[in-house]
């Protein structure tokens, strides 16, 4: 019975290990995509898939690993070409400690992108080397679904500008504010000018102004069966800090999948979103948190039922 036991739990973690959206780190597997914390300052392995991305050794936005290639940003953090001095820094909540830096090989942005109106504001980064995951350093999830009533715990983080002409950071440990996503109907009360392929999300009453968040950062939510953390957003833009409520205009990642998977396949280094059967049907898959939920019920039954008998 006691190997039996190290069976499950060693191909539990081995599992998780893998996994997009967890925080090994941080809490513990039946916890993850529940646990609420207060706070301003992120904690480390709250938002392990969180980069900086920087020039000239400056923070200049976030973005997200999807994988251990690929970078998610928004697309008005640049220019037409990849400065020759870009990096992009993962694995930690805290700028002026030493962190893992890994440089681009290709910037895409997308080819509809606007600065003017800011329409499809979102951009990948693929590369020069992979990333090793670790506990400290997890691909997030992208979503399956974009109804805003499904999304739950909805976070952005981020290390903030204070300068407009010159990329210093607000903070140099990265802070987090809890979100509420609305709907487009009552975000265009508020901005009118709202472009498509845009959710919007507010601050939640109480917290503290969002206002340290990264252009081309994540906002990320958790779903209530999966047990793990999804972007949603891409932060493109914000209201003025003075104005209230302050709204966040995020562009849909859902919206981009399609995007996302052309692009990274044209470039040789494919990403399927997980869950996801890409065939015409394009049937939602159970994920394989899902899959591991299952497999430790099974232990579960299993180790009570060998006690049941011992006890007989």
């Amino acid at each position: 019975m006691p190997l039996l036991t190290l069976f499950c739990l060693s191909s539990l973690i081995g599992s998780i290990n893998a996994e997009c959206g967890l925080r090994p780190s941080y809490e513990s597997f039946l916890e993850t995509g529940k646990r609420i914390t207060a706070g301003r300052y992120a904690k480390a392995g709250e938002f392990p898939w969180h980069v900086s991305i920087q020039s000239n050794g400056k923070h200049i936005c976030g973005g997200t690993m999807i994988s251990a290639l690929w970078i998610l940003t928004a697309a008005h953090c640049f220019a037409e070409e990849v400065p020759p001095d870009l990096t992009v820094v993962v694995g930690g909540i805290d700028l002026s400690l030493p962190l893992e830096e890994h440089k681009p090989d290709s910037l895409i942005l997308h080819e509809n992108f606007d600065r003017m109106s800011m329409q499809n504001d979102i951009a990948l980064i693929l590369l020069s080397s992979p990333i090793e995951f670790s506990n400290e350093k997890i691909p997030i999830c992208l979503p399956f679904i974009y109804d805003t009533n499904t999304w739950q715990h909805c976070w952005v983080a981020g290390w903030g500008i204070t300068s407009a002409a010159v990329a210093v950071p607000a903070s140099h440990v990265l802070q987090k504010a809890r979100m509420k996503l609305i709907s487009r109907e009552q975000c265009l009360e508020q901005i009118p000018q709202l472009v498509e392929n845009v959710l919007c999300a507010e601050l939640e009453k109480g917290e503290r102004d969002p206002c340290q968040v990264d252009s081309g950062g994540p906002l990320v939510c958790s779903y209530w069966n999966t047990m793990k953390w999804f972007q949603v957003g891409v932060v493109s833009w914000g209201e003025d800090c003075a104005e209230k409520p302050n709204h966040e205009v995020l562009m849909s990642v859902y919206s981009y999948r399609g995007w996302i998977e052309t692009e990274t396949a044209i470039r040789g280094k494919p990403f399927f979103i997980e869950g996801v059967d890409n065939r015409a049907n394009a049937e939602v898959l159970p994920s394989r948190a899902e899959t591991q939920l299952v497999f430790l019920e099974y232990c579960l039954l299993l180790f009570i039922s060998l006690i049941a008998i011992r006890l007989l």
